[in-house]
Order: structure tokens, then C-alpha cells, then sequence
């Protein structure tokens, strides 16, 4: 696993680390644990990939002694609203979740806006941990922070700068992509 630090000017705290390698869960479980980032962690991922990977990550969470909660949401970019952001936020609020709580974005794009903008949101700020599922968000959207959700108006128009935790890339979930997901990127990519 190969560890990138995402330094960010004048603002040390905010800064990063990245991490990339192949079959990583086991490892970013134990890094969490070792970091103390949160009491109690929250899995936010749309209902296809909650199905394709989610027991993985949460047993996986649960073989480190961390404690974790899965809330899943619909996918597509259909869901990428403020109102699932607020159906999240009160299913994470009858858990119980505080400001000791964090976020996991398990999931491509859409999920690391909806989870990055819950957190930035909830108590007034969250941390969150992104761990990307799909190309384009292991290659752009799980860094920078940026975070957003649709109106009718247009893509993209509420949304904040909320810089995660850390990043987990695990090249291996890129396997159960089908293959118009890397034609999604401008460049030929090979299949893992």
C-alpha cells in the first residue's frame, strides 16, 4: 500500500493522506482504529454497492473493534439531493450519532458528494473517510473536498469545501465495474 500526503497551504489540519494499493479494507480498518478518528463510524452507500461491498467494509470495521453503522440510499444521480442528505441525517441522528461520530463514502461520485456534504453539515461539521469504488472517483472526486448535491435548477449548485479524513484507494473494487465505466474516462484504461 502506498501512502500520498495532500498537503494543503496554511491549513496543516486539513490536510491528508491518501492511501492506494489492492485488497486494502483490512489495512484502512486498522489505520482508522490506530488514528482514533471517530467513536463510532457511519457507512453511507447507495444500495447497489452497499450490496456488491458493504458487509465486506462493515465486518471488516468490526474484525478491528471499531463500531459502525451501514445507512444506505438509492442510487443514481436521481438521489444526489438535499433531501437524501436530511434522510441521512436524521437516520444517523436516531442512531445516535455526535460529533465523536464519522462518515465513510463507500461509493462512486454521487455517494462521496452526498456523504462529504452530510458531513460537512451535520453538528456543524463531521469528519469524513472516502473510500471510492468507481475510476473517476478513485482518480478525482475523493480529493479536494468538494462536496454537492442537484436541484432543478442545475448540478452542483448547494455544496461545500469539506476536506476528508483520509482517502482509501483500493484499486480491487475496480473489478466489479462494468465496462462502459472506464470509457466514462477520457483515456483507455485497461481492465484490472
Amino acid at each position: 500500500m502506498k501512502k500520498i500526503k495532500v498537503n494543503l497551504d496554511r491549513k496543516l489540519i486539513n490536510s491528508y493522506d491518501v492511501y492506494v494499493g489492492q485488497n486494502i479494507l483490512d489495512r484502512a480498518g486498522l489505520i482508522m482504529a490506530k488514528n482514533n478518528w471517530a467513536k463510532r463510524y457511519f457507512i453511507l452507500a447507495d444500495r447497489n454497492v452497499a450490496s456488491l461491498h458493504g458487509s465486506m467494509l462493515y465486518d471488516t470495521m468490526k474484525s478491528s473493534e471499531l463500531k459502525v453503522d451501514m445507512i444506505d440510499f438509492p442510487a443514481g444521480e436521481a438521489a444526489k439531493t438535499m433531501t437524501t442528505c436530511l434522510e441521512i441525517t436524521e437516520k444517523m441522528a436516531g442512531l445516535g450519532a455526535d460529533r465523536t461520530s464519522a462518515i465513510i463514502a463507500l461509493g462512486g461520485g454521487v455517494t462521496g458528494d452526498i456523504a462529504g456534504l452530510t458531513a460537512s453539515i451535520y453538528m456543524r461539521g463531521i469528519p469524513c473517510i472516502h473510500l471510492p469504488t468507481t475510476l473517476l472517483a478513485q482518480v478525482d472526486s475523493c480529493i479536494g473536498g468538494k462536496t454537492g448535491v442537484d436541484m432543478a435548477a442545475g448540478k452542483n449548485l448547494v455544496g461545500t469545501f469539506h476536506q476528508p479524513k483520509a482517502v482509501f484507494i483500493d484499486v480491487s473494487f475496480l473489478k466489479t465495474l462494468p465496462e462502459k465505466e472506464f470509457r466514462n474516462w477520457p483515456c483507455r484504461w485497461k481492465r484490472i
